[in-house]
């Protein structure tokens, strides 16, 4: 073996890498999976959503395809309440394995005049019914709507065939 400038040259290189291994191995380390963090949810809202009609669009081969109407409704939460305005609907698709994928689009308007959009996605079966909301809020006291990931349920009013209770919860 030669000593000479090699061996100071593979010393620097090594005093060279040196730090960056250990850089990587404490970002390694960081980065290990520890204790699951689960999310928390916050709610925000219940609302009572009116519903028209349902009409049948037809078959497709992933499922029935109906469209129902959102003629209205009322929403109320610890920060947010108003009504929904008569303009959305719902389009669902049937699954054959029993289950409906919804996907509502349709407008909120606040007690204080905002006019809030909201895209609720989900699936529902005979014990289960869950949505993602989405909202877009105008600028100023409710744009907290459009910071955050939201989830909610989706169950009948007993009695009624014409109206669906959603609750809303923020992801925390």
């Amino acid at each position: 073996m030669k000593i000479g400038k090699n061996m100071h040259h593979d010393r620097r290189s090594l005093l060279t890498v040196l730090p960056a291994l250990a850089v990587a191995g404490v970002a390694q380390a960081e980065t290990r999976p520890g204790p699951i963090d689960l999310p928390k949810t916050e709610f925000i809202y219940e609302s009572l959503v009116t519903l028209g009609p349902v009409q049948q669009v037809g078959d497709s081969p992933f499922g029935r395809r109906v469209r129902i109407p959102i003629t209205g409704g009322t929403f109320a939460g610890p920060r947010i309440r108003g009504t929904i305005l008569p303009s959305g609907e719902d389009w669902q698709l049937q699954r054959p394995d029993g289950f409906t994928v919804v996907e509502a689009s349709y407008w909120l308007q606040t007690d204080d005049g905002a006019i809030i959009h909201i895209v609720n996605k989900g699936v529902a079966g005979k014990d289960y019914a869950r949505t993602t909301p989405w909202f877009e809020a105008p600028t100023g006291p409710h744009q907290w709507l459009n910071e955050a990931v939201f989830t909610g349920t989706l169950a009948p009013v007993p009695g009624r065939t014409d109206a669906v209770i959603i609750r809303v919860f923020k992801i925390v």
